[in-house]
C-alpha cells in the first residue's frame, strides 16, 4: 500500500492495520518510506474512501481517512446538484473538524441563501468524537457512531440539536429476516438515549429486508417509546439560563414544561400554534 509520507510516519512493523473499524484487517510487515507491506489477516470488501486506522499492543496509533480531503471535488459537484434540486439537507460523513462544518454552511447559504440547507456531520470513529462538541455546535444535525454515542446524544440534547444513531442498528438483516436479541436491545437503548431519530445503512441500501429492516427498527421504537411513557422513565434534560436576551430559550423553556405536564397528567396530545409550521 502507498501512502502520504506523513500518513505512516508513527507507523512500525507489527502494527496493524484496520479498515472500517476491522470490516479488513492487515498486519504491517515492512515499510520503504511511504509504502507499507502488509499482510491481510482478515479478508473483506475495500470499499472508496475508507477509514483506516492502525493499531499496536491494543492501543490507536493514529487514525486517517484514506481520502485526505473530507469533501472531495466529487461530493463538490453532487452538493452542487442537490442545491440545484432543493434539498433540505447536506450530510458528511468522516468529519475532521468543526472548520469543515462551516465551510459547507458557507457554501450552501452563498449558493442559496433562501432555503436553509441544513448540514449532518456524521461521528463515525474515535478520533473526530474528540472534538464532538465544537462540531455540534456548528452543525444543524448530528449523526452518530456507537463508541461515543451516548455522551453525543446527551451533548446534542443540551445544544438542543436533533441528533440522529446510526450504528448498524439491526445489521444481521442484511442477510437474514429477523434481527438478533442484542440488536433488538441496541434499538431499545438508542431510543432511551432519547435520539431523534434511527437511521437505517446497508439493512436499506443492500440488505435483502430492506422493508422488514424498517418494520423492525419502528415497532421497537414505539413500543419502547410507551413503555417508557407508561413507566414515567423519561430524563429531565437541563435547558440554558432563560433570560430576556436569548427568546429563543424562552420558547424552548416553555415547550420542555409543556411536554413535562403532559407526561404527568397522560395527555394524548399537545396543540401547538405557529407562524411557520
Amino acid at each position: 500500500m502507498h501512502f502520504f509520507y506523513s500518513y505512516t510516519t508513527n507507523v512500525k512493523v507489527g502494527d496493524e492495520l484496520l479498515v472500517d473499524g476491522g470490516m479488513v484487517r492487515f498486519v504491517v510487515t515492512d515499510k520503504i518510506g511511504p509504502d507499507v507491506i502488509c499482510h491481510c489477516t482478515d479478508p473483506g470488501l475495500l470499499l472508496p474512501r475508507a477509514n483506516l486506522t492502525f493499531w499496536r499492543n491494543g492501543s490507536l496509533v493514529q487514525e486517517h481517512n484514506a481520502m485526505l480531503p473530507t469533501i472531495s471535488s466529487k461530493d463538490w459537484l453532487d452538493i452542487d446538484y442537490g442545491i440545484a434540486e432543493g434539498v433540505d439537507f447536506v450530510a458528511v460523513s468522516f468529519v475532521k473538524s468543526a472548520e469543515v462544518i462551516k465551510t459547507l454552511k458557507s457554501y450552501t447559504t452563498a449558493r442559496s441563501p433562501v432555503s436553509q440547507i441544513a448540514v449532518i456531520a456524521k461521528i463515525e470513529s474515535i478520533g473526530w468524537s474528540y472534538g464532538s462538541q465544537r462540531r455540534s455546535r456548528c452543525t444543524n444535525t448530528l449523526g452518530t457512531g456507537p463508541s461515543v454515542q451516548q455522551k453525543v446524544v446527551q451533548l446534542c440534547r443540551q445544544l438542543n440539536k436533533p441528533v440522529i444513531v446510526a450504528s448498524q442498528l439491526p445489521e444481521s438483516m442484511i442477510e437474514y429476516p429477523i434481527p438478533t436479541r442484542a440488536e433488538v436491545a441496541d434499538v431499545s437503548e438508542a431510543v432511551g438515549q432519547q435520539a431523534d431519530a434511527l437511521m437505517l445503512s446497508s439493512e436499506s441500501a443492500m440488505g435483502q429486508y430492506p422493508e422488514k429492516a424498517l418494520a423492525v427498527l419502528r415497532s421497537v421504537s414505539l413500543r419502547i417509546e410507551r413503555w417508557r411513557r407508561d413507566e414515567k422513565h423519561w430524563d429531565a434534560t437541563d435547558l440554558p439560563i432563560v433570560s430576556s436576551s436569548m427568546p429563543a430559550s424562552i420558547s424552548e423553556e416553555i415547550c420542555s414544561t409543556t411536554s413535562r405536564m403532559a407526561n404527568k397528567l397522560k395527555t394524548d396530545a399537545i396543540f401547538v400554534y405557529t407562524k411557520t409550521g
